[in-house]
C-alpha cells in the first residue's frame, strides 16, 4: 500500500467533500490543523472508490483518520505498521462498534479507552495538607527532560502524546511542567499543564513507582488546581485511561465529573 503525500489544502478539501456522507463514518478531526500538516509535509492519503484514509506522520509512527462509506471494502494494510486510530464517542449508547469491527478485520486491535472529566473550582474539594511532598515549576531543562521521560515511559508510545526534546525549552519558558519532590529533594513525579481557551488542562501526569502510595498525584493535582484558579467558576479538564481505576477514583473524589465523552484507540 502506497501512502500519497497531500501537497495542497485544496486536495484535502476535495477528499472531505468527496467522501463525507451522513450514512458513512468518520473520525476526521483535522480541519483546523490540516493546512499546517500539509505545509510540514506530514499529511498523507490512501483513497479508493468509496473510502478514504488520512495519515499524519508522528515521531513514533502514524495517526490515521478515515471516511468509511463501504464497510465491505477492505484496504490492504498488511505492510502498515506503527499506526494508531482514535475514535471519539459520547457515552456507552454511542459506542462505535461497527467501526471497531471493521478496523479489526483490516489488522487493528483495540488498545485503550480514555474518558474526559471536567471540574469547576467551586465544586471541587479543597486541598488536603500532605507532608513530605513539595511541588513547584520545573527550574531547568534537566528537570524538564526527567519529567518528559517519565511521561513517555508511562504511557503507550502510539496512543499517547509523545514529547520530543525539541519541545523542552518551550515547556520550560511557558511554565508548563510541575515537578514533585520529596523532603530529600528526590524526584517523585510531574504534571504537564496546557490550556484550551481559559480552561486549564492536564496533558500528562505520572508518578515514579517509588512515589506511589505517598499521595504524590494528589499533591500535583491540588497544586495544578489552586495555582490556576482565577475565580469560583474556573474550569479544569483532563483525559484519563478508563482502565486506570486509581486515577479515576482520585479525580472523582476531587469532584471531577465524567462528560460522557470518550475515545477508544486501536493500533497496528
Amino acid at each position: 500500500m502506497m501512502l500519497n503525500k497531500i501537497n495542497t489544502i485544496e486536495r484535502y478539501v476535495e477528499i472531505v467533500e468527496q467522501y463525507r456522507s451522513k450514512e458513512g463514518a468518520s473520525n476526521d478531526y483535522l480541519q483546523r490543523e490540516a493546512e499546517t500538516l500539509i505545509n510540514n509535509g506530514e499529511l498523507f492519503e490512501v483513497c479508493d472508490r468509496h473510502n478514504a484514509f488520512l495519515f499524519v506522520k508522528k515521531n513514533t509512527g502514524f495517526r490515521m483518520y478515515y471516511y468509511i462509506n463501504d464497510f465491505n471494502a477492505k484496504p490492504d494494510f498488511n505492510e502498515l505498521k506503527d499506526v494508531v486510530v482514535e475514535i471519539l464517542y459520547r457515552g456507552k449508547s454511542y459506542f462505535p462498534q461497527k467501526e471497531i469491527e471493521y478496523l479489526e478485520k483490516v489488522g487493528f486491535r483495540v488498545n485503550l479507552i480514555r474518558d474526559q472529566y471536567l471540574g469547576i473550582y467551586k465544586d471541587l474539594e479543597r486541598p488536603i495538607k500532605i507532608e513530605g511532598v513539595k511541588v513547584e515549576f520545573a527550574k531547568n531543562l534537566w528537570e524538564i527532560e526527567k519529567a518528559c521521560k517519565l511521561f513517555n515511559d508511562s504511557f503507550d508510545i502510539l496512543s499517547g502524546d509523545y514529547i520530543t526534546s525539541d519541545m523542552y525549552e518551550k515547556l520550560l519558558i511557558n511554565n508548563a511542567i510541575w515537578i514533585a519532590h520529596g523532603i530529600d529533594n528526590k524526584f517523585l513525579g510531574a504534571l504537564h499543564q496546557t490550556f484550551t481557551g481559559k480552561t486549564a488542562c492536564i496533558s500528562h501526569v505520572a508518578v515514579i513507582p517509588e512515589g506511589r502510595g505517598r499521595h504524590v498525584g494528589q499533591v500535583l493535582l491540588d497544586t495544578f488546581i489552586e495555582k490556576n484558579m482565577e475565580n469560583e467558576k474556573h474550569r479544569y479538564m483532563l483525559w484519563v485511561q478508563h482502565q486506570n481505576t486509581v486515577a479515576v477514583s482520585m479525580y472523582q473524589k476531587k469532584g471531577f465529573k465524567y462528560t460522557f465523552k470518550s475515545t477508544i484507540s486501536l493500533i497496528k
